[in-house]
């Protein structure tokens, strides 16, 4: 090896090693496709979905499952998924011109570092806030940080995440999402409440 592509590997992996350069996936799309079909059992499409499945991300990879079974679904592909991908519930109010039937979502799967790259992905943002995808992913990220978090579902304006542990701010989840109060439980304190039971988290900014 010359000295200048010696060089030039050593700045490429010190590059990589500060996050600066993105990693590429450890597994082809190929693996993720055959493990979302042998999970589900259904014909995966070569991208998933964003914008109320109206978007196709061609990074992605999907299938349509039962949402009565979904959660469980999403447990066995996360068990298995090679790292450098990410997986989650996608698309549940499908718009597209022809959309999945009732009761049917989106299980979806797409490069990722870690789980706030499950946002990213499906490019959820709550415009009507004016709240970006990395604002959301900054507020999580927060989140996951002071009482840990599991986002479990994922479309354009909704995340659903489950609580490792109870917040100690409730007031903060309203400020952060005001519609989970105001077109949901109807006060903070009947949120507080949704929240020890269920050990869960749905935001959405309508």
């Amino acid at each position: 090896m010359t000295n200048l592509r010696r060089r030039g590997f050593i700045l490429f992996a010190a590059a990589l090693a500060a996050g600066s350069v993105a990693a590429q996936p450890a597994a082809s799309p190929q693996a993720v496709e055959r493990l979302l079909h042998e999970t589900s059992g259904a014909q995966v499409l070569p991208y998933s979905t964003r914008d109320f499945g109206r978007d196709k991300y061609a990074a992605g990879r999907s299938v349509r499952v039962l949402e009565a079974g979904a959660d469980a679904l999403l447990s066995r592909v996360r068990a298995k998924l090679p790292a450098g991908w990410v997986a989650w519930i996608g698309v549940t109010h499908d718009l597209a011109d022809k959309p999945a039937a009732a009761g049917v979502v989106e299980l979806a799967a797409a490069p990722g570092r870690d789980q706030f790259d499950i946002l990213r992905a499906a490019a959820t943002d709550g415009a009507n806030y004016d709240l970006q995808t990395e604002d959301i992913v900054k507020e999580l990220q927060a989140w996951d940080r002071e009482f840990g978090i599991d986002i479990r579902r994922a479309e354009s304006d909704t995340v659903q995440l489950r609580l490792k542990k109870l917040p100690k701010n409730v007031q903060r989840v309203y400020k952060f999402c005001p519609d989970i109060v105001e077109q949901g439980v109807g006060s903070v304190e009947e949120l507080e409440k949704a929240i020890v039971k269920d050990k869960m988290v749905y935001l959405w900014w309508d």
